[in-house]
């Protein structure tokens, strides 16, 4: 009884698709390779064998001889230089892998002579400096790594990364579509999750595409890999503070018109929620997606998990949203790390009523996170709200406000905010300076 052949990831990319038909439509001097002893006579029969047959009669051929096949191509991508031969290789194998019966065929390559095959070859040919060659290996690894029961040489790995990274910052969308089609299916495999992770170019392609491509087909690509790498604990946790990922897929989602890509940004909350809601609760407080999920409740979704992720959503944060007051909505803005011109922020009733606590509540919790704000954010939003707040609380926090953020050296980044290059940041960090200098408050 045979082992059943694992189904390799879709893949759709008409530009890959013609350029490898005006590739195969040249003829290979394969003779000359032989007469050059890249080629033995044998070999030489099976190439000119093969390229007598329409593709619709191969498989009968790959029944038969496939690994011999299998092994001539992977043997040629180690041997040969020239990029018009090695494109010809590559669009052999994509051809043959058509056929998912001869997916194994490639796996089984791997010897101790030779132990990254069928992998080694391929990965050589993305440092060719020749688009095809990088973009046809790319896709060939695709269905290899995403089929293969066994770990991919972790030594190529970095390498593989890297090709992907400059791909998806690039601005050709074709080129775009190849990278982040690749990047899901490697990440269907545990093994390439925490180095993607650490790849910070990868994701902050894919986030990039996010706010700027508004096609639902890449939405979903660059979704997907961010759902799957939302699997690993260490993500979950820590890929909203770097990435603002909630707002950016609340956004996505405000505005997506196919059911698709719903269903993959539902699936990341979930992942998000479930897998480190410490961490995640608060962005999902500030980017509102209670309301998003209760509005989407009310549509007619063709989709059973769809709809299940939805009602869990709406339960579970309903559950842990319910009872709020103002100010735990204002500590979950500061958890996040995502601060909005909310009317908390310029409410003088808030902090005449909270502005001490602010201080003193949780050994000054709020007040350590406002100035922790002002010191790492990069957003010039960010910068000015806590600038502005820290004003508001040396206004309201009682005789020890200006103490308190002196000792957390918040004086010595307000004077320098206000050199920054926003108005609005320079504004209110001379607005809470002036205070902080003043005799009367």
């Amino acid at each position: 009884m045979t082992s059943a052949v694992a189904i390799p990831p879709p893949f759709y990319s008409p530009y890959l698709d013609d350029q490898c038909n005006k590739i195969n439509s040249r003829q290979v001097p394969w003779e000359g390779y032989q007469r050059a002893k890249l080629l033995s006579g044998d070999e030489l029969t099976l190439l000119k064998s093969l390229s007598k047959l329409p593709q619709s009669q191969r498989s009968t051929v790959f029944a038969t001889q496939g690994p011999q096949y299998a092994k001539l191509y992977i043997d040629l991508l180690r041997k040969l230089q020239r990029v018009d031969t090695v494109q010809a290789v590559l669009c052999a194998i994509s051809d043959m892998l058509a056929d998912p019966s001869t997916i194994p065929l490639f796996h089984a390559l791997s010897t101790p002579e030779n132990p990254d095959d069928p992998y080694g070859p391929m990965v050589k040919c993305l440092s060719m400096e020749e688009e095809f060659a990088v973009l046809g290996s790319l896709r060939l690894l695709a269905v290899l790594i995403a089929t293969d029961p066994k770990p991919f040489p972790s030594n190529l790995v970095p390498t593989v990364l890297a090709s992907l990274q400059g791909l998806l910052n690039g601005t050709r969308q074709p080129l775009w579509e190849v990278a982040a089609q690749v990047l899901g299916a490697i990440l269907g495999r545990k093994q390439f999750r925490i180095p993607v992770w650490e790849e910070e170019q990868c994701i902050s392609g894919l986030v990039k595409a996010l706010k700027t491509n508004p096609n639902p087909q890449a939405q979903y690509w660059a979704i997907s890999c961010l759902w799957l790498l939302t699997f690993e604990p260490v993500v979950a946790e820590n890929i909203d503070k770097k990435y603002d990922i909630v707002a950016v897929l609340t956004n996505v989602a405000k505005a997506a018109v196919k059911e698709k890509v719903t269903r993959v940004i539902l699936s990341t909350y979930n992942n998000l929620l479930t897998i480190a809601p410490r961490q995640n609760l608060p962005a999902f407080f500030t980017a509102k997606v209670l309301p998003l999920v209760t509005a989407l409740s009310s549509r007619n979704w063709s989709d059973d998990d769809l709809r299940e992720d939805l009602n869990f959503l709406k339960t579970e944060l309903h559950n842990r949203l319910e009872g709020l007051t103002t100010y735990d909505e204002y500590i979950s803005e500061l958890e996040s790390g995502h601060l909005v011109w909310s009317p908390t922020h310029e409410s003088e009733n808030f902090w005449k009523e909270n502005g001490m606590r602010v201080g003193q509540e949780e050994n000054g919790k709020a007040i350590k996170l406002l100035v922790d704000l002002l010191k790492t954010s990069k957003s010039p939003l960010v910068l000015s709200i806590a600038a502005h707040d820290i004003g508001q609380f040396i206004k309201y926090g009682g005789d020890k406000a200006k103490q308190t953020i002196s000792n957390l050296n918040g004086k010595t980044r307000l004077i320098e905010l206000m050199a920054h290059e926003n108005p609005d940041v320079r504004y209110h960090a001379l607005m809470s300076t002036q205070r902080l200098m003043s005799q009367h408050v």
